[in-house]
C-alpha cells in the first residue's frame, strides 16, 4: 500500500467517524458577563467563557424559581435539538433517540 493511499485511507476514516463524535458531544451551560444563561456543545461556548461551562444536566442554583426552571428545561432541549437540524430544515432521526421534547413554557410573571 503507497503512502498516498493510506493517507486517503485514513483521511475517509476520520470524515467518516467525526461526525458520530460530534453527534455525541455533552450538552453544556454557561453564563455570560451579564447573567445571560445559553446552551449548547462546548464547541459553541467562547474561550473567555468556557471555565464556566458546566453539563446541561447540573442542577440549577438554589432559589431558582419553577418557571425558570421550566425555560433552562425547555433551552436545553432546544439546545440538543439544534445539533440535528439538517440544512434544508428537519431533523435527522437521532435527535429523537437522543433529546427530549420540552414544550415552550408560559412566561414568567
Amino acid at each position: 500500500m503507497t503512502y498516498q493511499h493510506r493517507l486517503k485511507t485514513c483521511t475517509l476514516a476520520l470524515a467518516l467517524c467525526l461526525p458520530l463524535w460530534a453527534a455525541g458531544a455533552e450538552l453544556v451551560r454557561w453564563t455570560d458577563d451579564g447573567g445571560r444563561v445559553y446552551y449548547g456543545v462546548m464547541t459553541d461556548v467562547p474561550q473567555r467563557y468556557a471555565h464556566r461551562a458546566v453539563p446541561a444536566t447540573t442542577p440549577l442554583p438554589e432559589g431558582t424559581s419553577a418557571c425558570e426552571r421550566r425555560w433552562h428545561a425547555f433551552a436545553a432541549s432546544a439546545a440538543c435539538f439544534d445539533q440535528y437540524r439538517l440544512v434544508g430544515g428537519g431533523l435527522k432521526p437521532q435527535a429523537f433517540e437522543r433529546c427530549t421534547e420540552v414544550p415552550q413554557p408560559d412566561p414568567c410573571n
